[in-house]
């Protein structure tokens, strides 16, 4: 079953999150303006960092041709153009986009942009499907997170060279390598049988709020032990776990 990235990261943080995505998408949850506001500062934070890397061309998002923008991507490439934005791939079971892909003498360098002010754990394992797809076609050189500069004070226009930080994850995403493959076929395994039985835990709101957690937490009453002030997240668990 063809996965994108984001999605692979959905089924590492929970099978039951990524089967309920797969087969019963209308029970997520309604977006609410805090994930839209998001969602738009995610596509300025995009829009800034492309001008690291001047006159590429972008591959335009067409949800009803995925194929069209995998073709659009070859095309240009076979043509000599050296920095792609949203260049897009389907390999080895997965579809990726990649955010900036640029051309160097060594090879194709890939860059992840985030609106975060650090690289995450979960970014890694972001970039590491991204390279795993895009290695099976391109020689890649090195591969990029850029995030937001925390300690950049604007002062006049944005300085676009201030305004972000690159840290190259190469090392850290080829280790992760060697697990993909099996990871993959577990996760192609759980979408083709019923759904997990997965009970609500930390893996709801950790790394990411689950999309899913009105459907998963439909059975809590209110009030309940998650409404208790001053007591960590885990501790109220404990005690859900407990029937308390």
């Amino acid at each position: 079953m063809l996965l994108s990235k984001s999605q692979y990261v959905r089924g590492l943080q929970c099978h039951k999150s990524l089967w309920l995505y797969k087969h019963n998408r209308e029970l997520q949850n309604k977006t609410d303006q805090a994930m839209e506001t998001s969602f738009a500062t995610g596509s300025t934070v995009g829009e800034y960092a492309t001008q690291l890397f001047p006159d590429g061309v972008e591959i335009e998002f067409n949800q009803n041709d995925f194929d069209g923008m995998v073709k659009r991507t070859s095309d240009l490439i076979e043509r000599g153009v050296e920095t792609l934005y949203e260049a897009t791939f389907k390999e080895k079971g997965i579809f990726a986009m990649a955010d900036i892909l640029n051309k160097t003498e060594k090879g194709w360098d890939i860059y992840e942009v985030k609106s975060s002010t650090s690289t995450k754990e979960y970014h890694h394992d972001d970039a590491a499907i991204q390279y795993y797809a895009l290695s099976n076609v391109l020689k890649i050189n090195k591969i990029y997170i850029i995030h937001i500069n925390k300690k950049y004070e604007r002062n006049g226009d944005i300085d676009i060279q201030l305004l972000f930080t690159i840290d190259d994850v190469t090392d850290d995403v080829l280790s992760r390598q060697s697990n993909i493959h099996s990871t993959l076929k577990l996760l192609d395994t759980m979408l083709q049988a019923e759904e997990p039985s997965i009970d609500i835990g930390p893996q709801c709101s950790t790394p990411h709020d689950c999309s899913f957690s009105e459907h998963c937490w439909k059975h809590i009453p209110n009030p309940s032990v998650f409404n208790l002030y001053r007591m960590n997240g885990s501790n109220k668990l404990d005690l859900y776990y407990k029937d308390i």
